[in-house]
């Protein structure tokens, strides 16, 4: 048995990494809001300012990875395995990213209209990082939280089968009706980055449910 599990099963666990990741989760959250703002914007003014604010949760994101980094090569003991604990923290990290590659992506097209369904994919991703934040909300007594976990892992699954839908429709959709072909180029390029942003919250998850069976 490996000497972390020695120290952390049956609940004796190092809990202050944590908050870490709670504020993580919180920091993505956060941009994904900022998000589903910016796509209801028709001025681009505010849309510049939107990104901006998206871009300052992401630089506040890589330095808590870096203080993450830094806390887990001090670490004599950690909760899970170092490679779950840095699998978790990467996942968030370039959730959050994405996040913000999709802000950057609208405001560097800046295509004629937003459709409805690239502002259906963003309300998911808003839903995934609401989502993800009770899931770190609760990680920290994996155990005890063990079913409520899984339980909102699965909605994370069921929003990216949905987004799937949308995605595949709207690039139907796009290729039938759209007559501008720059138009058409930006509208995919933009649906391919957010719909990329679902699959980076499922990346999250998919890293959790791991998890969980290791410490079922």
């Amino acid at each position: 048995m490996a000497l972390n599990n020695l120290f952390t099963r049956g609940g004796n666990r190092d809990k202050h990494f944590f908050p870490t990741y709670l504020q993580q989760a919180e920091t993505a959250q956060v941009a994904a809001k900022y998000l589903k703002e910016l796509v209801k914007s028709d001025d681009n003014e505010e849309r510049k300012l939107l990104t901006r604010m998206i871009k300052k949760q992401e630089t506040t994101g890589d330095e808590l990875l870096r203080e993450f980094y830094i806390e887990l090569n001090e670490a004599f003991v950690t909760p899970f395995d170092r490679e779950d604990m840095n699998a978790l923290a990467m996942d968030l990290d370039r959730f959050l990213d994405f996040i913000n590659h999709s802000a950057k992506t609208i405001l560097m097209y800046n295509p004629k209209k937003i459709d409805k369904q690239i502002k259906e994919i963003i309300d998911n991703i808003h839903e995934d990082a609401n989502i993800i934040l009770q899931v770190f909300g609760l990680i920290d007594d994996i155990g005890k939280n063990h079913q409520q976990i899984s339980e909102l892992c699965q909605k994370v699954t069921l929003v990216e089968h949905a987004v799937d839908d949308i995605y595949g429709d709207y690039i139907s959709y796009l290729f039938t009706n759209e007559q501008d072909e720059i138009e058409l180029l930006k509208y995919k390029e933009i649906a391919q980055v957010v719909e990329d942003t679902t699959d980076r919250a499922k990346d999250v998850t998919t890293t959790v449910k791991s998890l969980l069976i290791k410490e079922s």
